[in-house]
């Protein structure tokens, strides 16, 4: 099954990273969320990005030297505002089937305070960080069990010593990197694949085809109805092929 992950919520409709934008990504049928994090000269971890303070609210400074109080004066309303990462994480804790998060942090300090307030959800399983590598590498010593994922947009694949510093639980991708074969590979390895950013159409239909275990899109609308519908044909075709015994055909050896 490949999850369909919202990138900023549903930005075709609502301002990125805001509350609106969450919900209608949850209501379009996303299965996660991409957002970025960012933690405010008073220590609250903010759900946006520094380079959309002055281009989307008009701030020409980054969230940590603002306080929240500063950020929550940007919006127009209650809603139309930069949201803290609380309020995304009770959003995406909703319901009977809980979205999970892939968190963009910029430093470990983020990523720890983002940490604390996981735990406090009862989230820790559904969240994962990525970022820069010297970044990551931060936030594997400081959070040894902590969810990461490698980004990658390299032609090269990481070498040996990048898994093993980092050691990610996910190959988070340019999908114009992947291809079948790489993805199958690193999947054999243990490791989940996502592939960003794909708007497409077209090319969602192909990268899914590749068996990703993610791909991250600002078209969550029509992205969601593809992985639904590949979804429901492996579970129809899994209820048609009978099963083996264990260690006997399916190239059980």
């Amino acid at each position: 099954m490949t999850l369909a992950t919202a990138l900023r919520g549903d930005t075709s409709r609502y301002r990125e990273n805001t509350l609106p934008a969450i919900r209608a990504a949850i209501a379009a049928g996303a299965d996660a969320l991409a957002v970025d994090l960012r933690t405010t000269a008073d220590g609250h971890v903010v759900v946006v990005r520094d380079r959309s303070l002055e281009q989307d609210w008009g701030l020409d400074r980054a969230a940590g030297s603002a306080e929240l109080a500063d950020l929550a004066v940007l919006g127009t309303d209650v809603e139309q505002r930069i949201p803290t990462f609380m309020e995304v994480l009770a959003e995406a804790g909703r319901g009977p089937a809980p979205r999970s998060l892939l968190c963009e942090v910029d430093s470990a300090a983020t990523a720890l305070a983002a940490d604390a307030v996981v735990g406090e959800h009862g989230m820790s399983d559904r969240v994962c960080f990525t970022g820069s590598l010297g970044t990551l590498r931060d936030v594997r010593a400081k959070l040894p069990s902590a969810g990461t994922a490698l980004p990658w947009q390299q032609s090269d694949l990481p070498g040996p010593e990048i898994w093993e510093d980092l050691r990610p639980d996910a190959f988070n991708a340019d999908y114009r990197i992947l291809t079948r074969e790489l993805v199958e590979e690193i999947q054999r390895h243990g490791y989940s694949v996502t592939a960003w950013t794909v708007d497409d159409f077209p090319e969602m239909v192909r990268v899914a085809g590749m068996g990703v275990d993610s791909i991250i899109t600002s078209n969550i609308a029509e992205l969601v109805p593809l992985t639904r519908h590949a979804e429901l044909a492996t579970e129809s075709a899994q209820q048609e092929i009978p099963s083996h015994p264990q260690g006997q055909g399916a190239g059980l050896h």
